[in-house]
């Protein structure tokens, strides 16, 4: 029998170590580890970053669904399109009611003339206006965030300018309190710019020194711009 040929070099290449790698081949699949490695870690990172960003959405949901639980009766066990459901009758039974008392009071001097829907809004206020007819009274506003001690600083504030409080309207929604004040003053001189500063430091958490009644140390809390930003105390 004729001798197996050897030929384009296949039996050199069978007699080379086989265990041999060439480290070109070596530092390419290192590389390919590494690159797909990276890759990997990002792609966990970015599931675990939506799936804590969709756990903290459903928080805020839960803890919305929960105040609005607190708000209306007989809802606690209701599921979420029950409740929501229950929320829109409701708030029109309200804006019904609202119109209703802005009716009566209409006629009546001096009164709080009620708005449509007087929710407390994002923006920390503090205005003073006339109540129409009367010139020794004006309707006091103070929108913020709720905290305690409130409606007493408001108070202090009324009595620094030597007014007394006649007739208050108050809601409470989502942690922010609106206060509609009738303030009325008796043989002293009415003091408007006053009143409005001190009920802007109110809202602004400062410290209000009254006439002739002292510092008087607001809520620690910090209040919060028509831009949401919060401002200094």
């Amino acid at each position: 029998m004729l001798p197996f040929r050897r030929f384009y070099g296949f039996q050199s290449w069978l007699d080379h170590d086989s265990t041999h790698v060439p480290n070109t081949f070596i530092k390419r699949s290192v590389e390919f580890d590494g690159t797909r490695s990276k890759a990997d870690r990002k792609s966990t990172e970015a599931c675990k970053s939506h799936r804590e960003a969709e756990r903290r959405r459903r928080q805020r949901i839960n803890s919305h669904l929960s105040t609005l639980r607190s708000l209306l009766p007989n809802a606690a066990k209701s599921d979420k399109a029950s409740l929501l459901a229950e929320v829109v009758e409701h708030v029109k039974r309200l804006k019904k009611q609202a119109a209703e008392v802005a009716c009566v009071d209409g006629g009546e001097p001096g009164a709080v003339r009620s708005e449509a829907w007087p929710l407390p809004g994002e923006c920390d206020e503090a205005t003073v206006s006339w109540c129409e007819g009367e010139a020794n009274r004006v309707k006091a506003t103070v929108c913020c965030e709720d905290r305690a001690g409130l409606n007493r600083d408001v108070t202090r504030a009324i009595r620094s300018v030597q007014a007394k409080p006649v007739r208050a309207e108050m809601m409470t929604v989502g942690g922010r309190t609106k206060s509609v004040v009738v303030v009325e003053w008796g043989e002293e001189e009415v003091e408007v710019g006053a009143l409005e500063r001190a009920l802007k430091a109110i809202v602004e958490n400062r410290a209000l020194v009254g006439f002739g009644m002292g510092p008087i140390v607001l809520g620690q809390k910090r209040g919060r711009d028509c831009c949401g930003s919060p401002t200094s105390s």
